[in-house]
């Protein structure tokens, strides 16, 4: 049942213990093992420095793959902002360093690396439970986003139990388990859910995050979804099958240009190959004639011989 009121105030108790943060934990930076997240607008981020493949994904071809509110249901509409119970509750230290690695991924939503294209973010609101939607989606190194994948998965198996430490030196208790996602769910996929305990403001409060990453060629989609209040466990299965079929769609649009590409292209070249062939044949004299025009039998009167000629007067 939805509870306004409640998520209210408990959003904004979280959010005064987001600033009080500040001054009690230092900011964690980027996970430990994983490069430095890219600064992303909350609509569409700028592409990797690095020059990407002439194929890569373009910002636009991004935000054309991004969810839509259709894809999640009549619950959600557009984000009015990022959920300050990341600040409130993600943002800390663990008694475990394997875990702070975890931690620290997943509050920055570093997991996929340094895009090699354009990337593009959307975020919705779930009115009914309370809850926030954040997808990600972009061209990434095939290899290196398995790699983390693989790093993931190590992660959700060692830190299935563990303590944050947040602002003013509050502790929450942490419980991670893998989150199964379909095989059929593009090349390569990873799941987790978060659930962090612990009091806010003198009530016993449960934050429930659900964290999916799928690839599909060389390109990938982050999903998080979380709330205060619990999630609708269908929703982060069913946005991510949504987020996977629009990249294969995707894909194969952009497989489709690139084949009609090439096929303009060769004809294209036979045309030009057959009009030097046609320019090569005017250019080229019959069988028999001279270069001039001239027969061979045809002789000019300069190439006859003395001899021949005082022939001829006799």
């Amino acid at each position: 049942m939805r509870r306004p009121y409640r998520v209210l105030a408990r959003v904004v108790a979280l959010g005064m213990l987001a600033g009080a943060a500040a001054c009690a934990v230092d900011d964690p930076g980027h996970p430990r093992g994983f490069p430095e997240p890219a600064v992303v607008d909350e609509t569409t981020a700028s592409a990797s420095p690095t020059a990407p493949p002439a194929h890569a994904l373009t910002d636009a071809r991004a935000r054309s793959a991004l969810l839509r509110q259709d894809d999640l249901g009549d619950a959600w509409a557009g984000t009015q902002g990022a959920a300050t119970w990341r600040d409130g509750l993600l943002k800390g230290r663990t008694d475990r360093p394997e875990c702070q690695e975890l931690l620290d991924a997943v509050y920055a939503e570093d997991i996929l690396g340094e895009p090699r294209g354009g990337t593009a973010v959307t975020g919705f609101d779930d009115y009914e439970y309370g809850a926030q939607l954040r997808y990600q989606v972009g061209a990434y190194d095939k290899a290196d986003v398995d790699a983390r994948l693989g790093r993931l998965g190590q992660l959700v198996d060692e830190c299935r139990e563990f303590t944050i430490t947040g602002a003013q030196g509050r502790e929450y208790s942490a419980e991670v388990t893998p989150v199964e996602l379909p095989n059929s769910l593009g090349d390569a996929r990873q799941g987790l859910r978060l659930i962090v305990s612990g009091d806010v403001e003198g009530e016993e409060s449960a934050l429930t995050l659900d964290l999916a990453t799928v690839r599909v060629g060389d390109t990938a989609a982050l999903l998080t979804h979380g709330g205060l209040y619990g999630i609708d466990d269908t929703a982060t299965r069913d946005a991510a099958q949504a987020g996977a079929q629009r990249l294969q769609n995707l894909l194969k649009k952009e497989q489709q240009e690139k084949k009609e590409q090439q096929e303009k292209k060769e004809q294209q070249e036979k045309k030009e190959g057959k009009k030097k062939t046609k320019e090569g044949e005017k250019k080229t004299p019959p069988e028999g004639s001279s270069p001039e025009g001239s027969s061979p039998e045809e002789v000019s009167p300069d190439e006859v011989s003395p001899d021949e000629g005082d022939a001829s007067e006799a």
